[in-house]
């Protein structure tokens, strides 16, 4: 039986917090293969790749969980924090 989303996002955050961050990571991916739009995957995948050094690539991964769910503040924060690392002050203001 395959998993459902939900499901799969508990194990791919649980992979993520125990830091088994590229098993996390190819969970989050297969999840947006199944629903692109989905807020925590895109956000949780956002902050690997910042912690990984990448903020560039993060930006388009926070900008889709803050579409999909604009009232969720935890996602403007990362998205913010991301422009500040990246160095983009005037976006990030």
């Amino acid at each position: 039986m395959k998993p459902t989303i939900d499901q799969a996002l508990d194990k791919a955050v649980a992979l993520h917090n125990g830091g088994n961050l590229q098993a996390a990571e190819t969970l989050y991916r297969a999840i947006l293969q199944e629903q692109p739009s989905q807020p925590e995957a895109n956000h949780n995948i956002g902050l690997l790749a910042v912690s990984g050094g990448f903020a560039e690539e993060a930006l388009p991964f926070f900008m889709t969980a803050i579409k999909s769910s604009p009232n969720t503040e935890q996602f403007w924060f990362s998205y913010i924090d991301c422009l500040i690392k990246g160095q983009n002050f005037e976006a990030a203001q």
